[in-house]
């Protein structure tokens, strides 16, 4: 469901979101009451009223929040629950969203970007729309609810701001490398923790004639190179954050503290382009859309993807045997992160009259058998401290299921009003340069460094 509404940090398009845009037209859904019409806002009392959420449509999310509303109606008698779906997140669910913002005709709101990272120096050219709200007082804080305890660190201060938390996010998504067990144990391979070890199984495979990667970087939509972060996020959170003074590469970089010259960016270029040299050939011209068929068709024995494609992989093959391990750019084991987007997050307006039933939907969204549903059902990873979960990708991601590195610690913020080549699509471009060959990696480094302002 991840996607873009004014561009915040690299990520262009809306990943997680594929494979779930919506071809109808606006509907409301208004969970376990079909056919009900819209109604007022009603009491503001917690015991009772109608509570008004707001979502784009994606089928797995709406499934599990007309699940949990159904159930959190039967819980409290004399409430309902309105569950307003409008399509696709980047077109006509952003004018929702703004219009019930505006006029306060929705009690939680949803969006998919996180109010961190912000800018280190905020500007109203810089942020976007949920930053600006969530930063001017739009949303009501959480701290004092009991049920903000249940979520991780990172989850929370991905909504944190001034000490305040705006918002409950629902979980994250993960990327890395998911490889066909079946196709490991016919050639005798375990997954690698080790960047040597990953060379040795990518050169196994080919030598015996099996496609080591699939990644797709053509289709509607996508710059050149932007699936190539599946590649250089993995090795700029291994190679170069580790060795940054705050570690944290991507606020270090930010104020000037370390440079797009550093020599851990070019080791970890290097070996971005000698990963993509297992890439299936015409990787730019294949669809991204075709990815997770590719994958469960047996095309290649591993697939550079996200966590949000695994219900499509095993839709198109339900006997699939699938595992996973993060990108391993290091040779030190436990420098190879998984690496983790925050996705969907609730939010409750101030201009809310059913704060306190919205407080209440939240806090039964975040009990540990109502949140499993949630989880189960969309496939995303837990951000919850604790829980046992079920999901196909639960049982793929294995041990790693929500763990990792945020991908906001080491990506730094990246907007339009930056520089030509440190803007988010520009940005890029020049990864599909330099793996190409077109450009080095020095002269890929001087291009992100010459236009480089600190924010």
């Amino acid at each position: 469901m991840q996607a873009s509404f004014t561009v915040k940090k690299f990520r262009v398009r809306a990943l997680p979101s594929r494979g779930w845009v919506a071809t109808v037209g606006a509907i409301v859904l208004v969970a376990g009451v079909a056919g009900t019409g819209c109604s007022s806002s009603g009491s503001s009392s917690a015991s009772g009223g109608t509570l008004k959420i707001i979502t784009w449509e994606n089928p797995p999310a709406v499934t599990a929040l007309q699940k949990i509303d159904s159930e959190f109606m039967k819980a409290n008698p004399g409430t309902k629950v309105e569950l307003s779906t409008t399509p696709n997140v980047n077109g006509p669910y952003k004018t929702t969203l703004q219009t019930a913002v505006d006029s306060g005709t929705a009690d939680i709101v949803t969006w998919v970007q996180q109010l961190q990272p912000l800018p280190l120096k905020i500007t109203t050219t810089d942020l976007t729309p949920w930053q600006k709200w969530t930063t001017s007082g739009v949303f009501a804080p959480l701290n004092g609810q009991p049920f903000i305890k249940d979520y991780t660190s990172g989850a929370k201060a991905a909504e944190t701001y001034k000490g305040q938390t705006y918002g409950v996010v629902s979980g994250v998504y993960q990327e890395g490398v998911f490889y066909n067990k079946q196709i490991f144990a016919q050639y005798h391979l375990s997954p690698p923790t080790t960047y040597s070890q990953f060379l040795t199984v990518l050169s196994t495979l080919k030598a015996h004639g099996v496609q080591p990667l699939w990644l797709a970087t053509g289709g509607p939509g996508d710059p050149a190179g932007t699936y190539l972060q599946f590649i250089y996020y993995g090795m700029m959170s291994s190679l170069w954050q580790p060795f940054v003074p705050g570690k944290a590469l991507a606020t270090d970089l930010e104020n000037g503290t370390v440079k797009w010259t550093d020599p851990h960016f070019t080791q970890a270029m290097n070996e971005e382009k000698t990963i993509a040299s297992y890439l299936e050939p015409d990787y730019t011209g294949q669809s991204w859309e075709q990815m997770p068929n590719a994958f469960a068709a047996g095309k290649a024995a591993m697939l550079l993807d996200g966590s949000w494609d695994l219900a499509l992989v095993q839709q198109a093959n339900p006997h699939i045997q699938a595992g996973f391990f993060p990108m391993p750019g290091s040779n030190v084991a436990a420098n190879n992160q998984s690496e983790l987007q925050n996705d969907l997050t609730f939010s409750v307006l101030n201009s809310s009259k059913n704060k306190a039933l919205a407080m209440k939907w939240l806090a039964f969204y975040s009990q540990p058998n109502i949140y499993k549903q949630y989880v189960d059902i969309t496939g995303i990873s837990s951000s919850q401290v604790s829980g046992k979960f079920d999901s196909f990708s639960a049982q793929v991601l294995g041990s790693w299921f929500g763990k990792g590195d945020y991908d906001t610690t080491y990506m730094p913020y990246l907007s339009d009003t930056n520089s030509y080549y440190d803007q988010p699509v520009n940005w890029a471009n020049l990864q599909q340069s330099m793996v190409s060959g077109s450009l080095t990696p020095a002269q890929v480094e001087q291009k992100y460094q010459a236009g480089w302002q600190t924010q």
